[in-house]
């Protein structure tokens, strides 16, 4: 029997730590709503911040968990993309590319064309994955701000 902690606790103690941001952010943000609407509300927007980082933090303790059962104590066997220099810059033109693209082309066709660019340069190669991350997350976010929040996007 080992005494060794398992690599994947720190996932579990920073899930924790994060989660538990999450639930101030989130009271905080119930505590400023003044009673009105909570479309474009100044108190909407720290609880879908919070309600972000609570999911990706249970998404680490989750996955830690699994890993630990799984007894798979080593690192991840995905490793991505390497890191490099000309990646990096290539994400940041890629950037001012869609900043640039965003008031000529609108959100829906910028967004897709962004999104699908940017996981072929992080290395995704599963094509249906690419397509439906690109093509399911600004419909998604569109649906979002102009049903939800009755924000107009470009």
């Amino acid at each position: 029997m080992s005494n060794a902690r398992s690599p994947w606790a720190g996932n579990i103690r920073h899930g924790v730590f994060f989660l538990a941001v999450a639930a101030l952010f989130g009271l905080q943000g119930i505590a400023v709503h003044d009673g009105g609407q909570w479309s474009l509300s100044p108190a909407l927007f720290p609880l879908i911040l919070s309600g972000g980082l609570a999911f990706l933090s249970a998404a680490l303790i989750g996955q830690a968990l699994l890993r630990i059962r799984a007894g798979n104590e080593g690192p991840s066997l995905n490793g991505g993309a390497p890191v490099s220099a000309m990646r990096a810059s290539l994400t940041f033109l890629l950037c001012l590319l869609y900043a640039l693209a965003l008031p000529r082309a609108g959100f829906l066709p910028a967004s897709a064309v962004f999104l699908a660019l940017f996981c072929l340069l992080v290395g995704e190669r599963r094509l249906r994955a690419v397509a439906a991350l690109s093509l399911v997350s600004p419909a998604v976010i569109y649906l979002l701000f102009r049903h939800g929040l009755n924000v107009l996007l470009p």
